[in-house]
């Protein structure tokens, strides 16, 4: 009888065991199946009448979880430099990926979606700016059609809606540079397409690019209208009434009053470098913050500068998303909130 008694005792320790080793494991692939990560990816654009790529940083639990998340699109020039440790040498490694799994993982904000826009070349030689070209066959390959407007706005935002499990009424611009001009302009452009808006650094057009900084006739914003690198977007001569539409400070200026209610309901969040010339663009940024305040629109940052060290490079880039995608999330909650109590006024109306 102690005999079957001890060989019960030892089935029950071997299946007690064989039952904590499965747990052990299950709970090792699903920690493995859930961290966060970023795809690139290729779609066909029926504006630009190509392939394009995009990366896309999918939060942690995103496999396993059956929720949408807000998303937040990220403007440079090439898809890859928002996600690349390699940028330049100032990143030490650090992307946006690791900015967004500190972030989240020390609960500053909550699970979001980013995505790396391409809005270049294929070799980034020829940046696209958001706009659709008016000549582009002076860029190179990855270009098409050169209408990247509407690639970003009615091709890939309606591809990664369609794709992921996102919040339509949840998105956020952002960019650095010309990605932070790109992110601004297409959020004036389309306000009721974002909530949310950010800039590091954004190139952003003097009004009526004029320069108050020289004497010259307009236009003389130069770096605007002289760079070479601008004539597939705008143009060589300049096409300037073209321009103006895509200058956020003219857009600000334009706007009636049903469009500056539009703009009111974004969040803006611009910061710049502390410099000015090859190491900043302070005084753009100073000069657009003027234009938001004339509107009637507060920045969401007291000082426009990141901090007294600040300069046009990646690693206060990181630094400045480190700080906005807080912002975003904070902008996210008082839309969600917003919608939850206009439902609760009217029950039969649907977001």
């Amino acid at each position: 009888m102690n005999k079957n008694f001890n060989t019960a005792k030892q089935a029950v320790r071997c299946i007690i065991l064989l039952l904590l080793q499965m747990i052990g494991f299950l709970h090792f692939k699903k920690n493995l199946a859930s961290e966060s990560r970023v795809e690139l990816q290729t779609f066909f654009s029926p504006s630009l009448g190509i392939e394009k790529q995009y990366n896309i940083y999918l939060p942690e639990g995103y496999n396993e979880s059956r929720e949408r998340y807000p998303v937040v699109y990220y403007f440079r020039g090439h898809e890859r430099e928002w996600f690349n440790p390699d940028e330049d040498g100032s990143r030490n490694g650090k992307t946006l990926k690791h900015v967004a799994d500190e972030v989240i993982k020390e609960h500053r904000a909550g699970k979001m979606i980013l995505v790396g826009v391409s809005t270049a070349s294929s070799d980034n030689s020829v940046p696209a700016l958001g706009v659709n070209m008016l000549n582009p066959d002076a860029a190179t390959s990855g270009i098409g059609t050169g209408k990247f407007e509407d690639y970003i706005m009615r091709d890939l935002i309606r591809h990664i809606d369609s794709t992921y499990r996102t919040l339509p009424t949840l998105r956020a611009a952002d960019g650095f540079s010309l990605g932070g001009f790109t992110a601004v302009t297409l959020a004036l452009r389309h306000p009721d397409v974002f909530c949310s808006v950010g800039s590091y650094d954004g190139t952003f057009m003097w009004i009526d690019l004029d320069d108050p900084r020289r004497n010259d006739p307009p236009p003389d914003d130069y770096t605007w209208v002289k760079t070479d690198m601008f004539k597939a977007a705008f143009g060589m001569p300049r096409n300037v009434v073209y321009m103006l539409g895509y200058n956020a400070a003219n857009l600000l200026a334009a706007a009636d009053s049903m469009q500056l209610e539009k703009y009111r309901a974004i969040a803006f969040h611009i910061l710049s470098a502390a410099f000015d010339g090859n190491r900043g663009n302070i005084e753009r940024n100073e000069h657009f913050i003027q234009q938001l305040k004339r509107a009637g629109i507060r920045n969401s940052f007291s000082d426009v500068k990141l901090s007294p060290d600040a300069e046009h490079n990646w690693h206060f880039a990181n630094r400045y998303a480190e700080k906005t995608l807080v912002k975003h999330w904070e902008s996210f909650e008082a839309r969600r909130q917003r919608q939850n109590f206009l439902n609760r006024l009217n029950p039969f109306k649907r977001d």
